[in-house]
């Protein structure tokens, strides 16, 4: 399997998947979270990883260190065409960590989508199913925010995260 990967800063990096995976929701996991996908616990127990957001296109990589994140993204690799193999049936992720999830979604799916036009997004609440964020730099106040927050924000929270119904601007 080719895996696509862009690395973010010296400690993070995004595998992006060719196929989507057979996962249902977003699968997320730190040091004191656990997962109950093999897959996360396997790459967690190597002790290199930070931050894990698994979903059906992408992994979102975190490592305690800068010197780690080769060796964490060779091992996760190794792990993925393991487990990718060997899965029996469609995982679903649990809504546990929703909010930490919307994070990084909207910084790895969403920001860099709005920075190539000088604007960006910022977190603000999660709350009842609903996520309300705020536009920042060229988005706050464009004419064309209101369909980029439902056609760009919104879809993609929904497709990664199924408890998230609606996106709001605050």
């Amino acid at each position: 399997m080719v895996i696509e990967e862009k690395n973010i800063s010296p400690t993070e990096t995004l595998l992006y998947f060719p196929e989507p995976q057979p996962i249902r929701g977003t699968f997320y996991h730190t040091p004191s979270t656990s997962s109950n996908l093999p897959l996360l616990q396997n790459i967690a127990e190597t002790n290199l990883a930070e931050t894990l957001l698994l979903t059906a296109d992408f992994l979102y990589l975190q490592s305690t260190v800068p010197e780690g994140l080769d060796d964490l993204t060779a091992i996760t690799l190794a792990e993925i065409d393991d487990f990718i193999a060997a899965a029996p049936a469609i995982q679903t992720a649990s809504e546990q960590q929703t909010a930490e999830k919307i994070r990084i979604i909207l910084k790895t799916a969403i920001a860099p989508y709005l920075q190539k036009d000088g604007g960006d997004i910022e977190f603000v609440n999660y709350e009842n199913s609903i996520v309300s964020v705020h536009f920042l730099g060229k988005c706050h106040g464009c004419s064309y925010a209101e369909k980029t927050l439902k056609n760009r924000v919104e879809k993609n929270l929904i497709r990664y995260l199924p408890q998230v119904r609606e996106a709001v601007l605050i």
